[in-house]
């Protein structure tokens, strides 16, 4: 009696789904994704907070991929905001609330959560420059990046609490007291200080991001299948305890001052944040 499994989702299936938002290659079990809009760096938006968790989940139930390499396009990670987009939450008080459950805690746990919990396979970044939400970037078994990258935690200067996990993130990589100097007093750490204190792995000209992640994504292909994908569960178990423990405790914290705050995106101090930064708004 054979059986009657229901098909995986083929990847030419779900690359034309999330095309908007991410370009895919796979070659012998590894899969390339770069975040992309028209070809280019992508900006930050609700549609791509989305699209995130659920490509997560998509290329973890594909049982053809064996190793996940992601990354950016263009010269810097997540670099601008669709104001658009987030523009549509402001159109009234009433909208705003009604908006959060789905658009701020369900996207926003998915994002962690499916990066973690739904990819059983090892993961790859490459932050290709500078830019914000990079914890999901290093949130990855192996996390490399762009010598002009800079990591930066922007919360309170934006008057909202740092509650999405980019501070949890660095202050499980970097310590509590390096983690709630750069949360209150420091501008960004740049790719060489980084590396020196443990947020990524490797550090090199952009070009030669992707053609070294390769190297190493091939180099983890030749263990044993099996081997490699049991190993995911051990180097992840100490994320998957932090986040059950304290992510949604940030995270409340941050959608509740979001709620109640008058501060979050309207002082002076976001504008010359941003343009301290390069960040464009």
């Amino acid at each position: 009696m054979g059986w009657n499994f229901v098909p995986d989702e083929p990847l030419e299936s779900y690359q034309e789904r999330f095309k908007d938002h991410f370009l895919f290659k796979r070659e012998d079990g590894i899969l390339e994704v770069r975040m992309h809009q028209n070809g280019g760096t992508p900006e930050w938006s609700l549609e791509l907070h989305r699209a995130l968790p659920q490509m997560f989940q998509a290329i973890g139930s594909d049982r053809a991929n064996e190793v996940f390499i992601f990354t950016g396009s263009g010269d810097h990670w997540l670099h601008e905001f669709n104001t658009t987009s987030f523009g549509h939450q402001a159109d009234s008080e009433e909208v705003f609330k009604e908006s959060n459950y789905d658009t701020w805690f369900v996207d926003g746990t998915k994002l962690q959560e499916n990066l973690l919990w739904s990819i059983d396979i090892p993961i790859i970044t490459a932050i290709n420059g500078p830019g914000f939400h990079t914890e999901f970037a290093l949130l990855a078994d192996l996390t490399l990046c762009s010598d002009d990258s800079v990591f930066i935690e922007p919360h309170i200067p934006l008057g909202m609490v740092p509650g999405d996990a980019q501070l949890l993130v660095f202050q499980e990589l970097l310590g509590i007291k390096r983690a709630n100097y750069l949360a209150y007093l420091i501008d960004g750490v740049d790719a060489q200080k980084a590396l020196e204190w443990g947020l990524v792995n490797e550090v090199m000209p952009r070009e030669q991001l992707l053609p070294r992640c390769w190297e190493i994504a091939r180099e983890i292909m030749k263990s044993d299948r099996i081997v490699r994908r049991l190993t995911t569960q051990v180097l992840r178990r100490r994320w998957k305890r932090l986040f059950t423990d304290d992510f949604s405790m940030h995270f409340a914290h941050e959608l509740f001052a979001a709620n109640v705050s008058h501060s979050a995106h309207e002082t002076e101090t976001v504008e010359r944040y941003w343009k301290k930064m390069g960040i464009k708004k």
